[in-house]
């Protein structure tokens, strides 16, 4: 009876840890592996219009030059330099999820115009640069960091402003917890998220309609073998509660794709100079294009007040 019993108890248990890694693995391809289509998450907040940008393209063919770094995960990262030779200061720009540095090009034209040199990089697994998984912001805020340290060291340590969206964002505010050099001097985040937990356990009620459990434990545990990093490690709490730096937080208040709540608590945790500024009606990063006018003038203002 306790040989059955013990054989019961083994298959249940093989059974319990083969549904965990299916499970995990389902769901660690939807979000996180690059070749797996992400339509079905990108388009939540899409509104099915697009603009016209073959002139911005243009321009960013013309203008860029092209640098290479190595990834903390050995991959090869590639960025873009737009070197505006009026400029004094550079503006760090950092794409979305799913995007790249291309994709940014109506901010690195606005920056590029304002008077800024900029730099875009493609995140790990994202434009040209190399990656079997997306980082999500934690890795890749390492990566921002070396890049502005190569950057500057080639510039005179020039001051330096990072600004982000999305993914981008909790690139940057993961990274001003990091070993930043002292010539970058403020940072913009635009519809970031704070807790990468957070976002996710957000994601899977809304898409899936699933409680966290044991679906995000599965998939933390899949992420971690197969990226090399929990979903804990990806959380800009701690760097927003110590940063000394000026910060302007963006964000739509009908955000379906990160919520209001993140651009919210990033508020709330910073304790240096900082701004909010909500955008009534807008879904994801709509504002740059819905709210264009009033979306420069309160980057250009924070800019001036704390950059120039």
């Amino acid at each position: 009876m306790k040989k059955h019993f013990k054989k019961i108890l083994a298959t249940l248990l093989i059974l319990v840890v083969v549904v965990f890694g299916f499970v995990g693995n389902y769901f660690y391809n939807f979000g996180l592996n690059p070749k797996v289509d992400k339509s079905a998450i990108v388009n939540q907040d899409s509104d099915g219009s697009k603009e016209d940008k073959t002139a911005l393209n243009k321009w960013f063919d013309e203008t860029k030059q092209t640098v290479e770094m190595e990834s903390v995960t050995k991959n090869k990262l590639v960025g873009y330099k737009f070197v505006n030779p009026d400029a004094k200061k550079w503006i760090f720009v950092v794409h979305g999820y799913t995007s790249d540095a291309k994709k940014m090009v109506n901010y690195i034209k606005k920056f590029y115009d304002m008077g800024y040199s900029v730099f875009a990089p493609d995140l790990i697994a994202h434009g040209n640069s190399e990656g079997d998984f997306i980082s999500m912001g934690g890795y890749d805020s390492d990566d921002l960091v070396n890049w502005v340290k190569k950057i500057s060291s080639e510039n005179n340590n020039a001051d330096t402003a990072l600004f982000g969206i999305s993914m981008g964002a909790a690139t940057v505010m993961n990274a001003v917890g990091k070993d930043l050099p002292s010539n970058v001097k403020t940072f913009i985040e635009d519809s970031g998220y704070v807790n990468l937990k957070v976002e996710f356990t957000y994601q899977l009620k809304k898409l899936f309609n699933l409680p966290s459990f044991p679906v995000i434990p599965a998939a933390n545990t899949v992420t971690k073998i197969r990226a090399g990093y929990f979903f804990g490690d990806v959380d800009a709490t701690k760097a927003l509660k110590e940063t000394k730096l000026p910060a302007l937080v963006l964000h739509g208040e009908e955000d379906g794709f990160v919520p209001l709540e993140h651009g919210k608590a990033a508020y709330d945790l910073i304790t240096s100079e900082k701004e909010f500024h909500s955008f009534p009606g807008m879904k994801h990063v709509q504002a740059e294009r819905k709210f264009r006018e009033q979306y420069w003038n309160i980057v250009g203002d924070f800019l001036k007040k704390h950059f120039e």
